[in-house]
Protein backbone atom coordinates (compact mmCIF):
# COMPACT_ATOMS: atom_id res chain seq x y z
CA UNK A 1 0.00 0.00 0.00
CA UNK A 2 1.13 3.40 -0.70
CA UNK A 3 0.98 6.45 1.90
CA UNK A 4 -1.66 8.09 -0.51
CA UNK A 5 -3.75 4.94 -1.12
CA UNK A 6 -5.05 5.27 3.36
CA UNK A 7 -8.07 6.49 3.44
CA UNK A 8 -7.27 9.57 5.39
CA UNK A 9 -4.30 10.61 3.60
CA UNK A 10 -4.12 14.31 2.73
CA UNK A 11 -4.20 15.55 -0.49
CA UNK A 12 -1.13 17.21 -2.70
CA UNK A 13 -1.40 21.16 -1.05
CA UNK A 14 -2.82 20.23 2.22
CA UNK A 15 -0.77 21.92 5.12
CA UNK A 16 1.03 19.71 7.72
CA UNK A 17 2.74 22.31 10.00
CA UNK A 18 4.50 25.21 10.16
CA UNK A 19 8.07 24.82 9.62
CA UNK A 20 9.14 26.73 12.91
CA UNK A 21 6.91 24.36 15.07
CA UNK A 22 9.74 21.56 14.21
CA UNK A 23 12.49 21.77 16.70
CA UNK A 24 15.75 21.23 14.68
CA UNK A 25 16.62 18.13 14.82
CA UNK A 26 13.39 16.49 16.05
CA UNK A 27 10.17 15.13 14.79
CA UNK A 28 6.65 16.86 14.56
CA UNK A 29 3.93 15.08 14.33
CA UNK A 30 0.46 15.30 12.13
CA UNK A 31 -2.05 12.61 12.58
CA UNK A 32 -5.21 12.84 10.24
CA UNK A 33 -8.35 11.06 12.35
CA UNK A 34 -9.04 10.87 15.55
CA UNK A 35 -9.10 6.62 15.75
CA UNK A 36 -6.77 4.05 15.98
CA UNK A 37 -7.07 4.51 11.88
CA UNK A 38 -5.42 7.35 12.20
CA UNK A 39 -3.02 8.34 9.45
CA UNK A 40 0.11 9.91 10.76
CA UNK A 41 3.11 11.55 9.32
CA UNK A 42 6.31 12.54 11.20
CA UNK A 43 7.76 15.45 9.70
CA UNK A 44 12.09 15.84 10.69
CA UNK A 45 13.92 19.22 10.32
CA UNK A 46 17.52 19.35 10.12
CA UNK A 47 19.48 22.40 9.11
CA UNK A 48 17.81 22.66 6.02
CA UNK A 49 16.72 19.46 5.13
CA UNK A 50 12.83 18.56 6.04
CA UNK A 51 11.09 15.22 5.52
CA UNK A 52 8.09 13.70 5.80
CA UNK A 53 7.75 9.95 6.59
CA UNK A 54 4.33 8.00 7.56
CA UNK A 55 4.62 7.15 11.12
CA UNK A 56 4.10 3.36 10.49
CA UNK A 57 7.32 0.94 11.49
CA UNK A 58 7.53 -1.35 8.79
CA UNK A 59 8.23 -4.13 11.24
CA UNK A 60 4.58 -4.24 12.68
CA UNK A 61 2.49 -1.56 11.35
CA UNK A 62 2.89 0.67 14.56
CA UNK A 63 3.67 4.38 15.47
CA UNK A 64 7.67 5.16 16.04
CA UNK A 65 6.36 6.92 19.01
CA UNK A 66 4.77 5.41 22.08
CA UNK A 67 3.52 8.83 23.26
CA UNK A 68 2.41 12.22 21.21
CA UNK A 69 5.51 13.98 19.50
CA UNK A 70 8.00 12.08 21.99
CA UNK A 71 10.34 10.36 19.18
CA UNK A 72 13.18 8.61 20.58
CA UNK A 73 15.90 10.38 18.56
CA UNK A 74 19.13 9.21 18.13
CA UNK A 75 22.59 11.29 16.44
CA UNK A 76 23.04 12.12 13.14
CA UNK A 77 19.55 12.49 12.46
CA UNK A 78 18.39 8.91 13.36
CA UNK A 79 15.02 7.79 15.06
CA UNK A 80 14.20 4.70 17.34
CA UNK A 81 10.98 2.80 17.19
CA UNK A 82 9.54 3.04 20.90
CA UNK A 83 8.12 -0.25 20.79
CA UNK A 84 10.71 -2.81 18.55
CA UNK A 85 13.85 -0.99 18.51
CA UNK A 86 14.23 -0.68 15.14
CA UNK A 87 16.65 2.43 14.24
CA UNK A 88 15.35 4.83 11.18
CA UNK A 89 17.97 7.05 9.08
CA UNK A 90 15.53 10.00 8.56
CA UNK A 91 17.18 11.65 5.75
CA UNK A 92 16.50 8.83 3.75
CA UNK A 93 13.69 6.40 6.04
CA UNK A 94 16.16 3.28 5.60
CA UNK A 95 16.11 1.37 8.36
CA UNK A 96 19.54 0.67 9.50
CA UNK A 97 19.87 -1.65 13.29
CA UNK A 98 16.73 -4.10 14.47
CA UNK A 99 13.81 -5.63 13.57
CA UNK A 100 13.29 -3.96 10.45
CA UNK A 101 16.63 -4.00 8.97
CA UNK A 102 17.08 -3.63 5.15
CA UNK A 103 13.00 -2.17 5.18
CA UNK A 104 12.25 1.47 4.63
CA UNK A 105 9.98 4.32 5.87
CA UNK A 106 7.68 5.53 3.10
CA UNK A 107 8.09 8.89 2.29
CA UNK A 108 5.38 11.65 1.84
CA UNK A 109 6.09 14.04 -0.50
CA UNK A 110 6.66 18.03 0.83
CA UNK A 111 6.66 21.21 -0.42
CA UNK A 112 8.29 24.04 2.12
CA UNK A 113 7.72 27.88 1.25
CA UNK A 114 6.49 30.34 3.18
CA UNK A 115 7.12 28.95 6.40
CA UNK A 116 5.03 26.00 5.87
CA UNK A 117 5.04 22.18 5.22
CA UNK A 118 2.96 21.24 2.61
CA UNK A 119 2.10 17.74 1.28
CA UNK A 120 3.52 17.44 -2.64
CA UNK A 121 3.22 16.07 -5.62
CA UNK A 122 3.98 12.72 -6.23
Amino acid sequence: MTWNSHRLAPAPGSLLCRLDAVPEGACQEVKYGDDEDAFRILVWRQGAQVRAWVNSCPHFSLPLNSQPDEFLMLPEGRVMCAYHCAVFRLHDGFCSEGPAQGMGLDRVPIEVANGEVRVGEG
